[in-house]
């Protein structure tokens, strides 16, 4: 059973849906919308937190709340970019690669591997449109794998460019699993991204194994939902379209 700060979030969100309040337009105050729906303003505040955590609002402290205007949205495909409707987007993107040398925790560990705190090269991938942050990809490489040389702008926002220096430095890439997942930003990736801690993000966890069967990368993804989204494809083996017709 929906609670009334939901209900009140429904409400809202027709309203937003129907254009009564347009891109870019401020809702009324936080008091006049209290009042119009007969609440308080704990659970007037609520709503608005649904509203924000879904990407539908902005609050601008000091300011009001403003319908956001609707952000470009972007596919992660295979390790492939595209854009709705817009070829031309893939050049619209912009990346930077930052490095550095960092110690492996629990999770990388386990993902990896290698022992706690052993030595990591981390990538670190931030991608923009305009002045907008789109999603942020962190690749690691355990010690074993030398310190490959990685252009300042990459190729892809995903980290997915390791693919012909992993043969240049005499590996063979083998196979590449992918894990998804969905939460909440941590703070860290609030900052880089510039959304709230309430923004619902896509997780992807990727790692690279080559033909000995040791794990060569680990690449974490994080996708704001609001701008961002994957889509998978299954293609049908030969033998069974053939079957099938």
């Amino acid at each position: 059973m929906a609670t009334r700060y939901q209900n009140i979030a429904d409400a809202l969100r027709r309203r937003i849906a129907s254009e009564e309040w347009p891109p870019g337009a401020r809702l009324p105050s936080e008091t006049q919308l209290a009042s119009q729906h007969r609440v308080s303003g704990p659970t007037l505040r609520s709503a608005l937190d649904v509203l924000e955590t879904e990407g539908l609002i902005e609050k601008r402290h000091g300011i009001g709340n403003f319908v956001r205007v609707p952000l470009q949205r972007i596919t992660y495909s295979c390790g492939e970019i595209s854009a709705d409707g817009q070829a031309a987007a893939n050049t619209a993107l912009r990346f930077s690669v930052s490095s550095s040398v960092v110690e492996a925790e629990r999770d990388l560990s386990s993902l990896l591997g290698v022992p706690l705190g052993a030595p990591l090269t981390e990538y670190t991938y931030v991608s923009r449109l305009d002045r907008t942050p789109y999603s942020l990809a962190r690749v690691y490489l355990p010690s074993f794998v030398a310190p490959l040389n990685v252009p300042a702008a990459g190729r892809s926002p995903w980290g997915d460019d390791f693919g012909d220096r992993f043969a240049e430095a005499g590996l063979r890439l083998s196979s590449v699993a992918e894990r998804f997942g969905a939460r909440h930003a941590t703070a860290k990736e609030a900052e880089i991204l510039h959304i709230s801690i309430r923004t619902s993000v896509l997780t992807v966890e990727r790692t690279s194994v080559d033909e000995t069967g040791r794990v060569i990368a680990a690449a974490l993804l994080v996708l704001p939902g609001d701008r961002a989204e994957a889509v998978l494809t299954t293609r049908a083996k030969r033998e069974e379209a053939e079957w099938s017709r």
